[in-house]
């Protein structure tokens, strides 16, 4: 049994695709968690935010985002315009820059890097909660179920039946992390959203990359939480 769980075993030197199923060795996440992700992670935002946050500024604004809930959505928009960019340009991108600089070159690393350009942040609905970091999340698109471990300890708690929006990334044995904390959405608001957001997918897909739907949709579920938000707080005023 140990032989072949070893086989499956995803290492350091000869994974040169990463697989989502497969276990990696708690050392080799460790390492990709904790040394690979954050110094990737600080090499993308000062590389590129300058450059995007006058695009997120205007979207926030027109928009009218709550100013407690600016900076979540804010930092999830970056992921998507860098991933977005990284899909349109596959050979000639932030993330290949990171790759091409770093000196140690495991396979692991590079492999594991190569599948951010895959993901493509989306909007779940939080089907199961073990506790607060350890969810079964479920695609609303596809209607997927996947396991989630929240590994930022100041993300926001997630409630059961909530619907967020965020980008998950793989970290082996079938199981995924999100990028930074999930955009949540008023709790209020998702029975409207529950029931619009497939539309809209389906609508903008027929003309758009699941990339290029996803901020039409986004724009979307952003003013059905307004909307909603409103009409609780005129509900309020007259009670």
């Amino acid at each position: 049994m140990n032989k072949k769980l070893l086989e499956f075993t995803q290492s350091e030197t000869k994974a040169k695709q990463f697989r989502h199923d497969y276990p990696i060795s708690e050392e080799s996440r460790e390492k990709l968690l904790q040394k690979v992700y954050p110094d990737f992670a600080k090499y993308i935002f000062h590389r590129r935010y300058s450059t995007n946050f006058p695009l997120l500024e205007e979207f926030m604004n027109e928009h009218h985002i709550r100013e407690e809930k600016k900076e979540t959505l804010e930092h999830n928009m970056f992921w998507w315009q860098v991933l977005y960019e990284a899909r349109k340009n596959p050979e000639n991108n932030a993330i290949e820059d990171y790759i091409e600089k770093d000196p140690l070159k495991e396979n692991l690393m590079t492999s594991w890097l190569r599948e951010w350009k895959k993901a493509v942040p989306k909007f779940y609905y939080v089907g199961y909660k073990y506790n607060d970091r350890i969810l079964v999340m479920v695609d609303i698109l596809t209607q997927e179920t996947l396991d989630v471990i929240v590994y930022d300890p100041t993300a926001i708690p997630s409630e059961k039946g909530e619907i967020v929006m965020g980008t998950l990334i793989p970290i082996g044995d079938a199981l995924y992390f999100p990028i930074i904390d999930f955009y949540h959405f008023d709790f209020a608001a998702r029975e409207d959203l529950a029931g619009n957001l497939t539309h809209f997918y389906n609508k903008y897909l027929e003309t758009s990359t699941l990339h290029e739907a996803f901020i039409h949709v986004l724009s979307a579920a952003l003013q059905i939480e307004r909307i909603n938000f409103l009409e609780n707080q005129n509900t309020s005023y007259k009670n």
